[in-house]
């Protein structure tokens, strides 16, 4: 026997009191606002080094925080983050990368750190500084299915 609800958005009523199946559409529009409202909550990302990274997915958007410390690499193209299902970029088709400038933790300003965020890593562009650097404005969309993690909320 089929289950009659009556589904409200924001507390008003949307739709009539009626079976699931018989409202056309409706499994995957809950399905979107679903996935709009999941949150891995922070996982420790395994790094280069003795770098502190954490990312963490909310609906399609992946956010990325830590410290990157003077064990980041100093060569172009070196691995810094392997990136996992669940959690990997969309990037323009032409180019399929995008760079983030980092936040020195030194105070010198001609010093940078520029990352390279690639489809499944992110990788060093340019490192001049000896101390370390902020992960704190790196984010992306994300069109990977959602992950299974044990971590979901």
């Amino acid at each position: 026997m089929a289950d009659i609800v009556q589904l409200a958005e924001n507390g008003v009523l949307k739709y009539l009191k009626t079976h699931t199946k018989a409202v056309e559409g409706l499994d995957k529009e809950l399905a979107k606002k679903q996935d709009m409202i999941k949150d891995t909550g922070w996982i420790k990302a395994a790094t280069v080094g003795s770098n502190v990274l954490y990312y963490r997915r909310i609906g399609d958007v992946v956010f990325m925080n830590g410290q990157g410390d003077k064990t980041l690499p100093r060569t172009s193209n070196a691995l810094i983050w392997a990136i996992p299902l669940g959690f990997r970029p969309d990037l323009p088709a032409a180019k399929a990368e995008s760079f983030f400038t980092l936040d020195n933790t030194d105070s010198t300003p001609t010093n940078m750190t520029i990352v390279r965020l690639r489809t499944d890593a992110i990788t060093m562009i340019y490192r001049n500084n000896d101390m370390g650097c902020a992960f704190s404005r790196v984010i992306f969309p994300t069109s990977d299915p959602f992950p299974n993690l044990i971590t979901n909320k």
